[in-house]
């Protein structure tokens, strides 16, 4: 990988795990509200998925860390963690937490994107990461739904 291209990958691949940490602790957050019944299985479910492609992402970031020079993967990004936090104990109800958890499965979901472009030449790699990019749109779908409050709409048109 050219340098610039590997500076590139760092950050993406650096941001790319600070948003999953914000998932982890979102997620774990969204399970401590009242009133979330069925949806605690969703918010449970999200939330080991985020530690494990933590773990995932590291190794990833660890077999190219012998051809880049970074520092370590760290929460560093405790204050954007911080502000998701605020936002998300403002907000009541499944229908509002899922809109919250919604935005920031949005954000991961553009970041995989990204970083799937720098590893065209790791099949391995670029497998794992496509697999973290269905999940996480899987659960982008499921936080649709909640939000919605699962409500269908459905459209009525007039014949004539």
């Amino acid at each position: 990988m050219e340098e610039s291209k590997g500076n590139e990958f760092i950050q993406m691949i650096r941001a790319l795990w600070n948003e999953q940490k914000k998932r982890e602790i979102l997620y774990l957050e969204a399970l401590k509200k009242d009133g979330m019944g069925p949806f605690r299985r969703v918010l449970s479910q999200g939330h080991v998925s985020a530690v494990l492609f933590q773990k995932e992402i590291r190794s990833v970031y660890d077999y190219f860390k012998c051809f880049l020079t970074d520092k370590e993967l760290t929460d560093h990004n405790q204050l954007a963690a911080r502000t998701s936090l605020e936002m998300l104990e403002n907000v009541n109800g499944k229908e509002e937490v899922a809109s919250c958890l919604k935005k920031i499965e949005a954000a991961v979901i553009q970041m995989y994107e990204s970083v799937r472009n720098y590893l065209e030449k790791e099949p391995e790699a670029q497998r794992l990461m496509d697999e973290h990019l269905v999940r996480t749109s899987e659960f982008y779908d499921m936080l649709c739904k909640y939000e919605s409050g699962g409500r269908r709409n459905y459209g009525l048109t007039a014949a004539a």
